[in-house]
């Protein structure tokens, strides 16, 4: 999986990351971006955007890579591996 890209834009009470590879990110994970974005908006109490036709992500406030990426991880592990085999969940 490829990690994420982040942006930060603006300054002072209009600063926004922008997470650039949020569509190929979870186009490898096989599931909607805005499901991601919605958790990290949660975990960091902060507004998320997700606008489709610039496929653009935007989280309010200014986050570090690392901090989006281990997010990311907490995300999988919670969501997406299965929790006793550790391996993906399919839904098929």
């Amino acid at each position: 999986m490829a990690p994420l890209v982040t942006k930060i834009e603006g300054r002072g009470n209009g600063i926004k990351t922008v997470i650039v590879n949020m569509a190929e990110v979870a186009k490898q994970l096989h599931i909607d971006p805005a499901y991601p974005l919605k958790y990290f908006g949660i975990e960091l109490g902060a507004q998320t955007k997700w606008s489709l036709e610039k496929e653009r992500a935007v989280v309010n406030g200014a986050h570090q890579t690392k901090d989006m990426q281990s997010l990311l991880h907490r995300f999988i592990a919670n969501f997406i591996l299965c929790p006793n085999c550790r391996f993906v969940e399919s839904n098929i």
